[in-house]
């Protein structure tokens, strides 16, 4: 049986460790909190991330972070996008020379590069094989062996068959895509999206602003992408549009409720505080509004979302200057 490690054992890496099992394989899981990992070899469920699955004996777990980097010359990163970096940096020796999916999306604050490049910047350029993993994958409904389509992006193409080989399914189709940049793009900014969506449910503004909404949304992401080199049509696929509607209108979408309960009064720092499974978007508008700035790219929806949520700016009057934005040709 083929042995893979799962580093990071959130909802999204606890539900893809019970796919890689489906799929024949042994999993050692990475579990960051000790306590959890006792409780999880002891009861066999994650309850704190995904309550109400039993995890197979095919699956193993640990905290100790080096032995799981050591398990497998083939290893999924799992973690949130604020603790990548620092995670990847405890285990950098380890990884040399081995083949790494990465499902984390995010754009990392600060250094605005997409989650591959955040790896490959750690553990050195050519030094290990680099795919990542992304479109519409409800952790809940990937854990039920719902059927899931996704798409595996690599610049090296041998990297991207060999995961696309070993992870597919008949319940988990994988397509692959070279054009990184692209997938990781929509993966990031589908989360931002998504809060706004939320926003205008919570607001009740009705389905013709959603549909507004959400086309504009679209075309802020393959403007950026545009700037950053990505191909436009990877928007209108599983990594962009896919995401985008799932994440944005999904019941399960933890980005959508963020929005609802911010269009409820609720301060941002107060949602994200205390809170166990991670809202990305809320890191992720920080690093796309100051990207955006940096490239000169125009995208009014994801700075009215920064100004809401980091600047403390009323709703109703992002919601107004949004509206009352100069007249402009769709495709501007």
């Amino acid at each position: 049986m083929k042995q893979i490690a799962v580093i990071g054992a959130g909802a999204w890496g606890t539900a893809f460790a019970l796919h890689l099992v489906r799929t024949g394989k042994q999993v050692l899981l990475w579990v960051y909190e000790e306590d959890l990992a006792e409780y999880m070899k002891l009861h066999r469920e994650n309850k704190d991330y995904l309550p109400g699955f039993i995890l197979p004996d095919s699956i193993d777990f640990t905290s100790d972070l080096t032995s799981a980097a050591r398990y497998s010359s083939d290893v999924v990163v799992a973690m949130p996008s604020f603790a990548l970096r620092s995670t990847i940096e405890r285990i950098s020796a380890e990884l040399t020379g081995k083949r790494l999916l990465v499902l984390t999306k995010g754009i990392e604050r600060g250094t605005f590069l997409g989650m591959d490049k955040v790896v490959e910047q750690v553990v050195g350029k050519n030094t290990c094989s680099i795919g990542v993993l992304s479109g519409p994958s409800f952790a809940k409904e990937v854990a039920n062996g719902d059927f899931t389509a996704s798409v595996i992006a690599s610049r090296d193409k041998e990297t991207a068959l060999y995961f696309q080989q070993n992870i597919h399914s008949e319940t988990f189709r994988v397509y692959i895509s070279d054009d990184v940049g692209g997938v990781e793009i929509g993966g990031a900014l589908k989360n931002v999206m998504a809060i706004g969506t939320g926003i205008i449910e919570g607001l009740h503004l009705g389905m013709n602003t959603q549909a507004a909404f959400l086309t504009r949304a679209l075309a802020e992401m393959k403007r950026l992408g545009k700037a950053m080199g990505a191909v436009e049509t990877t928007f209108m696929g599983l990594s962009g549009m896919g995401d985008l509607v799932l994440t944005s209108y999904g019941s399960l979408s933890r980005n959508r409720m963020f929005g609802i309960e911010l269009a409820k009064g609720e301060r941002p720092a107060d949602l994200i505080q205390g809170r166990k499974n991670v809202v990305e978007g809320y890191y992720s508008i920080d690093a796309a509004y100051n990207l955006s700035r940096r490239l000169g790219v125009t995208m009014p929806i994801t700075e009215q979302l920064y100004k809401i949520i980091y600047e403390g700016k009323e709703i109703k009057a992002s919601f107004h200057d949004i509206i009352h934005r100069e007249f402009k040709k769709e495709a501007d």
